[in-house]
Order: structure tokens, then C-alpha cells, then sequence
């Protein structure tokens, strides 16, 4: 029975060994420059985009796409990027339904109080499950949320750095 058992366990010792998989993710880097291209020749508003990445991070997603909540034609510019641990920094532009977009990119976050950031006015929401910070402003018609786990003054100075691309039409 000892000489079975052993067997057994030398069996399953050995598929453990062949189909190991390590599970450290690795971060996907975009570059985002040709995403920025499509944003600003398809989009019929300015498309904000970071003077610079802040350091330590970096961009992992970039994606101008039809937005998931507004009418037809409604569009969405959305960046993402995170640094080498867990916390990430999203803009979110569109000019679909205010609410939906906020309630998506904030993941419906209480936005009780509001910041100056450059001089202007962002709300200022926050949820604890999941850890979900954000800024979030309307301009015409447009929804324009930075949002991520990364800490208050990370979000900030990204919000700062966010300027308007001309249009390529």
C-alpha cells in the first residue's frame, strides 16, 4: 500500500511539474500615440491627453471607441495606466449620458465635495470596495473623469497635466 501511495503521489508530483504555470502578470505597455492619432481624427471634440506619463507608470491601455452608455454616435476616449504594483490612473472622455459615464468610471462613487485643480472645478468622488478615487467634470457636452487607485495627489497632478489635442479632420 506504502509502494501504491508512493506511485500515486510521484504521478501527480510529476503533472504538477509539467503544466506549472507562474502567475506574475506582466504589464502590457500601448503605445498610445496611434490611438491618440484615431481619437483626434474621428472624434468632433478636442481629446485631452497627459503632457507626460507620471513616473513610475505606465500606459496600458488607449482606445477611442463608441461609448456603451449614450445614444448613436456618442463616443468614448479612454486611457489607461498603472505603475509596477496595484495602483492604476484612468481618463475617461465622452460625450455620452453624464450619469451612465460617471457612474461606470467612478464605479459609483460618493461625490460629496469638490477640489480646484489648474483653477478649475473637478467633483471629487470616492468609494471604498473597490478602492475607486475620482475627479470628475462636464464641459459642454462632455464627461471627463480621471480615476484610479493610485493616491489623491497622483490623480491630481494627472488631471493637471491634461491638455486639449487640436482635431485632425
Amino acid at each position: 500500500m506504502v509502494w501504491s501511495l508512493g506511485a500515486v503521489f510521484g504521478v501527480v508530483a510529476l503533472l504538477l511539474a509539467i503544466s506549472y504555470r507562474p502567475h506574475a502578470q506582466t504589464v502590457q505597455v500601448v503605445d498610445y500615440q496611434g490611438a491618440i492619432e484615431t481619437a483626434t481624427s474621428a472624434s468632433n471634440w478636442p481629446i485631452l491627453v497627459p503632457s507626460s506619463i507620471p513616473t513610475g507608470y505606465s500606459v496600458t491601455n488607449a482606445r477611442f471607441e463608441p461609448e456603451t452608455y449614450g445614444g448613436n454616435g456618442d463616443a468614448r476616449w479612454y486611457l489607461g495606466l498603472s505603475d509596477s504594483g496595484t495602483n492604476y490612473i484612468s481618463l475617461w472622455q465622452s460625450d455620452g449620458l453624464s450619469n451612465k459615464v460617471i457612474a461606470a468610471a467612478t464605479n459609483h462613487g460618493d461625490c460629496q465635495t469638490t477640489v480646484q485643480i489648474q483653477g478649475v472645478t473637478w467633483d471629487k468622488c470616492e468609494v471604498a470596495e473597490p478602492l475607486t478615487r475620482s475627479f470628475v467634470r462636464i464641459v459642454d457636452t462632455q464627461t471627463i473623469v480621471v480615476s484610479g487607485t493610485a493616491p489623491w495627489n497622483a490623480l491630481e497632478a494627472f488631471a493637471s497635466s491634461l491638455s486639449a489635442q487640436p482635431l485632425k479632420h
